[in-house]
């Protein structure tokens, strides 16, 4: 079972940001799995699809430095996907990036298969498929989950003796095809184990740093330098020994720290289920804001709990609005689209430019480490910048600020 995520829908130009496989015998059962990120070096793309920021790719493996490993679970073995013309036309277009070419490998669709053995179901999506034949899911564009499902759903369908028929002679042809020679020792990482991801937040390190314990002292006026420090999900050493020397002239030790911090994320969550943001784009920000704030994964799940209890709680950007007037440019991709962002900003009363200029006021990006040319100059320039979840919490009709 192969999938892949992706930075876009065109494999000429579009690259690999993960992939996975799980290699099953003919009953199912698992006998091995691959999972890894990959580098695609360029920015990630669809994030609010796959989940996966600049950050988490950053010192991931390329195409090149897994296609050994790659190689040594795919040789002998039929291809079976979903769509799988899909995952396969992007692993032949990073192979001829290397100068291989893709063999001409035995595959199996599982949604084809879908629309023969249910031609009632009507929605063949992988999660309608898995939802219909009684498969574990997963997490919906994770690799290594998709995978998984789709062996689910292959053995549930071969059941039905569609595949199983010819299953000795296409095994056959699958054994005695020759893939490239791969030399060379594989790196692999799994989500969560990205470069950037591994490194100490540097706020987690000022937080560590702080007496242990707790004081009588106010945390209100952190909440603010929160504000500005996390609208472009990104904390710099500068920022950073920032917000220790404030917390120590507050007088605030480890544990009220850690309670704003936990607070703060708090408030994240409320916003993202206000802005109807709980999927993607909502829960890659919410896990982002965590790891800047050294907390847990855990926190991610325990903030959108106690949102949804309705529990008091900081309002993120509350101390830094976007008023009326405001001139802002968006550079990137990605969902929501351009149009939108533009068309809810002009809805704000804010002037949208087509450019960044030393008059800008805000720069909004898809991405915290994006090094597109617009956020490079805003930086320069001193540029306010934020990023999407951030100005859409931000951006309220001029009644409602």
């Amino acid at each position: 079972m192969v999938d892949i995520e992706t930075t876009g829908l065109r494999w000429k130009t579009d690259r690999i940001v993960e992939l996975a496989v799980v290699r099953t015998d003919s009953e199912g059962r698992v006998l091995a799995e691959l999972s890894t990120l990959v580098n695609p070096e360029r920015n990630p793309g669809a994030t609010h699809i796959h989940g996966l920021g600049a950050e988490d790719l950053t010192g991931a493996p390329r195409f090149s430095e897994v296609l050994s490993e790659l190689v040594r679970h795919l040789e002998g073995a039929v291809l079976v996907g979903h769509n799988v013309k899909f995952d396969l036309a992007f692993l032949a277009e990073e192979l001829g990036r290397l100068g291989h070419e893709m063999p001409g490998a035995p595959r199996v669709c599982t949604r084809e298969l879908a629309m023969r053995v249910l031609p009632a179901l009507g929605d063949y999506r992988l999660a309608s498929c898995c939802k219909a034949l009684g498969v574990d899911g997963g997490h919906e564009h994770r690799a290594l989950d998709d995978a998984r499902a789709a062996a689910g759903v292959f053995a549930r369908l071969s059941a039905s003796g569609f595949w199983r028929t010819s299953y000795d002679r296409e095994l056959d042809e699958a054994t005695r095809l020759v893939w490239p020679v791969v030399e060379g020792p594989s790196r692999l990482a799994a989500r969560g184990e990205g470069a950037a991801s591994a490194e100490p937040s540097p706020l987690g390190v000022v937080v560590e740093s702080l007496p242990e314990g707790a004081s009588n002292g106010s945390v209100e006026g952190y909440h603010a330098l929160l504000d500005e420090i996390l609208e472009d999900r990104r904390v710099t050493d500068e920022e950073a020994a920032a917000a220790r020397q404030f917390l120590l002239g507050a007088g605030l030790a480890r544990a009220d720290v850690l309670s704003a911090h936990r607070s703060y994320l708090t408030g994240v969550a409320r916003a993202a289920l206000a802005l109807d943001l709980g999927g993607g784009l909502g829960a890659a920000d919410l896990a982002r804001v965590a790891r800047l704030l050294g907390l847990p994964t855990e926190a991610v799940d325990e903030a959108l709990a106690t949102a949804r209890s309705g529990a008091a709680a900081p309002s993120p950007g509350a101390t830094r609005p976007l008023p009326a007037g405001t001139s802002i440019c968006f550079s990137g991709e990605g969902e929501p689209s351009k149009a939108a962002l533009e068309a809810r900003a002009v809805a704000a009363g804010l002037r949208v430019q087509p450019s960044v200029t030393k008059k800008l006021d805000v720069l909004v990006i898809d991405d915290p480490h994006s090094m597109t040319a617009k956020s490079q100059k805003a930086r320069q320039y001193g540029i306010r910048v934020l990023t999407v979840p951030v100005f859409l919490s931000l951006a309220k009709a001029p009644d409602k600020q």
